[in-house]
């Protein structure tokens, strides 16, 4: 699960770049005991995504947005939209030595939602985990998105590897699992598309800043509170936490 969200919210970010001109991107998830879906919307270096999951043990899902600004390429910005609160988190920062323990695989040639796609498998050995990836060219725009050199998914390193072995291209399906045996989980391109994308998009207007990472859906305890409980403070308030939303 932890390694899953990480993996899908550093894919989105690295489309912060994905072209000059305003794109849509539409996602859908699942696995496990979650199902949910993804939006993304990126212009001029601009990108915001937003995540809503629905998991078994709650009636409501749990809602995420998330902020990149070409003005702040290094600050990810999380948002609250309940609250109207958003915090900071320096981005592109990833291990230095993490391009060295990737190792890129291709299976084949594959046609996945409705796209001629190369099929690759990722292994992170020093995460030990897996991820299965069908990367298409057939994505308008697909090679602004591989230019991107920076640490997320890799950094460029893990690019150069998939166009050395001809699977560059945009990926429309994700499919990965934790560690030793962890849940897969499923992530879909449904749609991508050029459109118009509204400035207010890419504001932080009408928004408060907070101190730490709060998580919205989880009674709005921030990374930092819930890293300094012990596990099992942690439990009993993750447990509160579903009761309540299961009473919603």
């Amino acid at each position: 699960m932890k390694n899953y969200l990480l993996i899908v919210v550093l894919f989105l970010f690295a489309t912060a770049s994905f072209a000059k001109e305003g794109y849509y991107l539409e996602f859908k998830m699942s696995g496990g005991m979650m199902s949910g879906t993804s939006k993304t919307w990126s212009a001029d270096g601009n990108t915001r995504s937003e995540m809503s999951m629905k998991m078994a043990a709650m009636k409501d899902p749990l809602e995420t947005g998330t902020l990149m600004l070409a003005s702040t390429p290094n600050i990810v910005y999380t948002l609250n939209d309940q609250n109207k609160t958003y915090s900071e988190m320096q981005g592109g920062k990833a291990d230095k030595t993490y391009d060295d323990e990737i190792e890129v695989t291709v299976i084949g040639k594959e046609r996945v939602n409705n796209y001629n796609c190369v099929h690759v498998k990722v292994r992170f050995k020093k995460g030990q985990h897996e991820t299965e990836m069908w990367l298409s060219k057939e994505i308008a725009g697909y090679a602004n998105y591989t230019s991107i050199k920076n640490n997320y998914l890799g950094g460029s390193k893990f690019f150069d590897q998939l166009k050395a072995k001809g699977a560059d291209g945009f990926v429309v399906r994700l499919l990965t699992a934790g560690g030793r045996g962890g849940e897969k989980m499923q992530m879909d391109l449904v749609k991508a598309e050029k459109r118009e994308i509204e400035a207010s998009r890419f504001s932080l207007s009408g928004y408060n800043k907070t101190a730490g990472t709060a998580i919205p859906g989880l009674g709005g305890k921030t990374v930092e509170e819930l890293k300094a409980m012990t596990p099992e403070e942690r439990q009993q308030y993750i447990k509160e936490m579903q009761q309540k939303y299961q009473q919603h």
